[in-house]
């Protein structure tokens, strides 16, 4: 022993020390983190009211009061046979649950559904963690993740999770009451590969997911949207930080992300990267489609056959502050880069495009899901840098409504009014102190 930083020394001939379980100690109710000190011993976890520390065997104990769990050193230990990361290393799914008396391990080879076989045992232990190996996972079904469950890799380049068997989904959300708290972190989701046919990547099937945080996550080879919300289905308060798409054709689906559903507030999206496939579905993939609830994206990022970046419709409120458009294998031109149609407010930051032909870059449109004009929309710069623009940069499709005007940050003649209904002057353009258009 090199420290103690103040807590009670060894009992005399033991190298194991105590913190002492004073009133001090026991009052801890927030989650702390406790590290061993020694930079030989890496492990470290988040844990409730911890009470006890015992280092120099290699192992480290953090208890609750009911439960304790050991996570061994990197390299391991006799006594423990082995810790969290060597069991990983090794190749196996580790189960670190609340109420498990420590954690447990799952060898793949020996279940067709590793994941969900670690998730289940969460459910059944009041939540915790399935640590993946630095390695792929083969999973026979769908993975169905319930209420204050998390799966973390080493990253998504490292840890990947291969979704077998065909037509089926990936990660759903589908408890009756809505899932609540639940994190996907640092692995790759893989479908069956390009031109098989697949269910959707990530789906909110059932009830209405709350504080979902997903960081950062790759999903290739799916023919289907990969992140969908059906109808009737209203996550809220969920954060995606970054989810990059290879290989991937929803060019039969609305789009790459869909959300069909009409409420649902608050859900971000930091980073969304898009080079999707056409080789299934012969067409370009839109990349976000909303019909309701509010979505607000940082970056939106894309090449492949990404045709449309942005669709949006009926009452959806939308926030995107950038736009990069650069595909290199369109199957058409699409008529405008971004589509919003309707009375949903949108506000888009701006939009750079870098390669590819588009007619036009925004479209507002007459939205027939709801009968309503185009209304509440704020269009940003355009920044075109290559690539083809075979029209005006702004296409007024449908008489704007006046009484909700909508805004481009540009000169009244980038806008083709295509439209025969009567100018309202419900478009105004900032770029001529608000001129008054179609």
């Amino acid at each position: 022993m090199t420290e103690n930083h103040g807590y009670n020394t060894p009992a005399a001939g033991t190298t194991d020390w105590h913190v002492p379980l004073n009133e001090n100690f026991e009052a801890f109710d927030a989650d702390v983190e406790v590290r061993d000190t020694d930079a030989n011993r890496t492990n470290y976890a988040p844990k409730s009211g911890a009470k006890f520390l015992a280092t120099d065997t290699g192992r480290v104990y953090l208890g609750d009061g009911s439960a304790w769990s050991s996570l061994g050193s990197l390299s391991g230990d006799a006594a423990g046979g082995g810790g969290v990361t060597e069991a990983l290393v090794k190749g196996n799914l580790v189960v670190l649950g609340r109420q498990l008396a420590a954690p447990e391990t799952i060898d793949p080879a020996s279940t067709d559904t590793p994941v969900q076989d670690g998730l289940d045992r969460l459910a059944s232990n009041g939540g915790g963690t399935v640590r993946l190996p630095p390695t792929t996972v083969s999973e026979g079904g769908t993975i169905s993740v319930p209420s204050n469950a998390a799966i973390f890799g080493f990253g998504p380049d490292v840890s990947k999770v291969a979704i077998t068997p065909a037509g089926v989904d990936g990660v759903v959300f589908d408890e009756a009451g809505g899932v609540d708290h639940a994190q996907l972190d640092g692995f790759a989701l893989n479908g069956p590969g390009p031109g098989v046919d697949s269910g959707v990547a990530i789906h909110h099937v059932n009830g209405d997911t709350q504080n979902l945080r997903i960081g950062r996550l790759v999903l290739w080879g799916w023919t289907n949207s990969v992140y969908r919300v059906d109808q009737g289905v209203g996550p809220f308060q969920c954060r995606h930080e970054e989810i990059t798409v290879y290989d991937c054709d929803a060019g039969a689906e609305d789009g790459l992300f869909e959300f069909r559903s009409w409420y649902g507030p608050a859900n971000w999206f930091g980073t969304i990267a898009a080079y999707p496939t056409a080789d299934a579905s012969g067409q370009n993939t839109t990349v976000f489609f909303t019909r309701g609830g509010t979505q607000t994206i940082d970056y939106l990022t894309m090449g492949g056959s990404a045709g449309t970046a942005l669709h949006q419709t009926w009452d959806a409120q939308l926030r995107v502050e950038s736009v990069h458009w650069e595909p290199t294998e369109l199957r058409s031109t699409p008529d405008a880069i971004v589509r919003l149609l309707g009375h949903g407010v949108a506000q888009i930051g701006n939009v750079k495009h870098i390669t590819g032909a588009t007619r036009h870059v925004y479209e507002l449109g007459y939205d027939a899901y709801n009968a309503n004009a185009p209304a509440a929309k704020v269009l940003g710069p355009y920044f075109g840098l290559g690539g083809s623009l075979g029209a005006a940069v702004v296409n007024l499709a449908a008489a704007a409504d006046a009484a909700r005007p909508s805004f481009y940050w540009g000169m009244a003649a980038d806008v083709d009014v295509t439209h025969g209904d009567g100018a309202t002057g419900g478009l105004r353009a900032l770029g001529e102190a608000g001129a008054a258009v179609g």
